[in-house]
């Protein structure tokens, strides 16, 4: 399916959830899209595969109302596994669609391998997720995929670095996560770089557009570096990489 025709689907999905009081907020590439306008050449330019798949955030509190919409209004079947896994505490619901069309809906956080806990955050921004958080789920990934490193950089080539203001990533938001968790700091860390490595590799994106995405890098390395830490994150950072410092994400859907 197109992704500008998913994408369509997506809005329209938003939509119905708040008529039947279902918080839903668009994230992963579909958001990402969602949010690049000036440069949305730039997706095709460095053959960002499109994602097939719809993915959302809400919240456990309104799972009924998510049921009622998806599978009794709008004829989505519930994935079984996911229901039976709900047991377990995985927190997340999976509907797939005649059309081909798969909805998954993460409630409350994004356990992958760091925490992001979305408590209240939902209203920070529409149809997406906020920008911080967007970058915040590609940044977190332990397994950083190419896809994802270009999320990344769409995303630093789009937007400035800022606060108060929804078309900006907010870095004080950032700032205040990673102050508090190494774990999350280092792999953070090592994703920029990554990014900056492979942004290096794309000798078709123009000048401009490369210092835009390597001052915005440059800015948040050096600004996690420099921000003052917790005595917790003191304490964890003694012991470094001798001790795991994220969650394996297979373990975290089992």
């Amino acid at each position: 399916m197109d992704p500008d025709e998913l994408l369509a689907i997506a809005h329209e999905l938003v939509e119905q959830g708040g008529e039947m009081g279902v918080t839903l907020r668009i994230l992963g590439h579909l958001a990402v899209r969602e949010h690049t306008k000036k440069n949305r050449y730039l997706i095709d330019l460095i053959k960002r595969v499109p994602t097939h798949d719809i993915d959302f955030m809400g919240y456990s509190s309104e799972i009924n109302q998510a049921n009622r919409l998806f599978i009794d209004t709008l004829g989505y079947k519930p994935d079984p596994s996911v229901a039976y896994s709900q047991e377990y505490g995985v927190k997340r619901l999976i509907y797939h669609h005649d059309n081909g069309v798969m909805a998954e809906i993460f409630l409350d956080e994004l356990h992958m391998a760091h925490h992001l806990d979305f408590k209240d955050r939902l209203q920070l921004d529409y149809p997406t997720i906020s920008l911080v958080d967007l970058l915040l789920s590609k940044l977190q990934i332990q397994q950083l995929t190419e896809k994802d490193t270009k999320d990344i950089i769409i995303l630093l080539a789009e937007h400035d670095l800022g606060s108060q203001d929804r078309e900006k990533i907010d870095i004080t938001y950032l700032l205040k996560l990673i102050r508090e968790n190494w774990g999350l700091f280092y792999t953070a860390q090592n994703n920029l770089l990554k990014a900056k490595a492979f942004l290096g590799q794309l000798g078709e994106i123009n000048s401009d557009t490369r210092d835009t995405v390597e001052k915005g890098i440059h800015t948040i390395i050096e600004r996690i570096e420099t921000e003052p830490k917790t005595i917790r994150w003191k304490a964890r950072a003694k012991i470094g990489t001798r001790m795991k410092w994220y969650e394996d994400v297979d373990d975290v859907h089992r």
